[in-house]
């Protein structure tokens, strides 16, 4: 019989073993980058295997390489507790994750087949709404219409027909909407099965619109890494849920029945902050007219990941995980557009301000990181002080509603 002392090593060696692997994938890029990328990278991956999350997330917030792709995934991970800080716990942590997923994919397409063979659509509203929000989804990024297997022979005009197939799929047939053909699978299908798993997963909170544009990214952000063999679709499918799941835990307010409410003390704290940082924007708003509910609504409840494109939302999302709370560097970076666009809200008329207000194509992301971090900088100390008192007060008011 084997020794207790000899299944500890071989349990810790095979806990180790991902880690390893992660280890080594990141080493075969570091060394073909130059020395100060190195160091960068070294830091972070210091900070990682140290279990320090506030020094991670100091790099996160100073920005993730861009140059390895597999990091910024990992850190997303860590960042939204999908993965532990404790990198010993990662194979375990994913192996049981992943597993769990599969297993309840099975389990709603069986309720699927028996719905459909039994003529009870009674998934057939939500499955139509992510459907039509899915099909949406960055339009101008080729990647959603891309096929999942690469090594895949479709032609091109194949693929154009498939895509309009699928926009307007009627829900009488499983293989429109789980694919056992997996070599048409396009990645569009991927959000929209793991739309429709969490809508099951999370029966109150269900799907609303915009969902499917706060999924995207971190479904973009796992399928480029390209780097290690065994990231499977499946695994990379179950990742991104998982990584959803986590991040809807902190802003699924609002999506539902206290959105109003919520996204008014928010709206509420930006105003303030704004106010505080640039009186002269602040009361030329008002003297247009324009309350911050006209503009800023959808920076809360989409992260700006309908405001910019894909690769700029990704750098922006570094940034707002590296805080506990999601929404402190929306506040932050919602004041520095207003900055960068003083000249045309000043000089601008109501309808001209509104227009820019709805429309970044002017703003480059490096500038606008540039001057997120200008305003933590300058102003950390006083807006810190206000987002924590005013969150103090509704956390109050909200303590004695639920008393009443």
């Amino acid at each position: 019989m084997e020794s207790k002392e000899n299944k500890k090593v071989v349990k810790q060696r095979d806990a180790l073993t991902y880690v390893n692997d992660f280890l080594t994938r990141l080493n075969k890029i570091i060394l073909k980058l130059p020395k100060d990328s190195q160091k960068e990278i070294c830091n972070i991956i210091t900070a990682i295997l140290d279990k320090n999350k506030v020094q991670l997330k100091k790099y996160t917030y100073l920005g993730i390489p861009e140059q390895v792709p597999i990091l910024r995934a990992f850190i997303w991970k860590i960042l939204l507790n999908y993965l532990p800080e404790d990198p010993k716990k990662w194979e375990e942590t994913l192996e049981q994750k992943r597993t769990e997923y599969n297993t309840y994919k099975k389990f709603i397409k069986g309720r699927l087949d028996l719905e459909i063979k039994e003529k009870k659509y009674k998934s057939k509203e939500i499955l139509e709404q992510i459907i039509k929000d899915v099909y949406r989804t960055n339009t101008d990024n080729p990647f959603f219409c891309e096929l999942v297997e690469k090594n895949n022979t479709i032609t091109k005009e194949e693929l154009s027909k498939l895509y309009e197939k699928r926009k307007n799929c009627i829900f009488n047939n499983i293989n429109e909407i789980y694919y056992t053909e997996k070599k048409y699978e396009i990645h569009a299908d991927v959000l929209k099965r793991i739309l429709f798993i969490y809508t099951s997963f999370c029966p109150d909170i269900s799907y609303h619109q915009g969902m499917n544009e706060l999924l995207a990214p971190i479904f973009y952000c796992y399928s480029y890494d390209r780097t290690y063999k065994e990231e499977t679709e499946d695994n990379i499918e179950a990742d991104s849920f998982w990584s959803f799941h986590y991040l809807m835990s902190k802003v699924s307010l609002s999506f539902v029945s206290a959105r109003k409410k919520g996204l008014d003390a928010k709206s509420y704290i930006f105003e303030t902050c704004l106010n505080f940082v640039d009186e002269e924007i602040y009361n030329k708003l008002i003297e247009l007219n324009i309350r911050s509910e006209y503009y800023c609504y959808r920076w809360f409840i989409l992260l700006f990941s309908q405001d910019f494109p894909l690769n700029s939302v990704i750098k922006l999302w570094d940034l707002i995980f590296s805080n506990e709370d999601i929404y402190y560097y929306v506040v932050y970076i919602g004041i520095a557009i207003m900055l960068l666009k003083k000249n045309i809200i000043i000089n601008g008329e109501m309808v001209d301000v509104m227009q820019s207000l709805q429309n970044f194509d002017d703003i480059k992301i490096d500038e606008l990181l540039a001057k997120t971090k200008e305003i933590n900088n300058k102003y950390k100390t006083h807006l810190d002080l206000f987002i924590l008192n005013t969150k103090k007060v509704n956390d109050t008011k909200k303590e004695k509603i639920n008393n009443i």
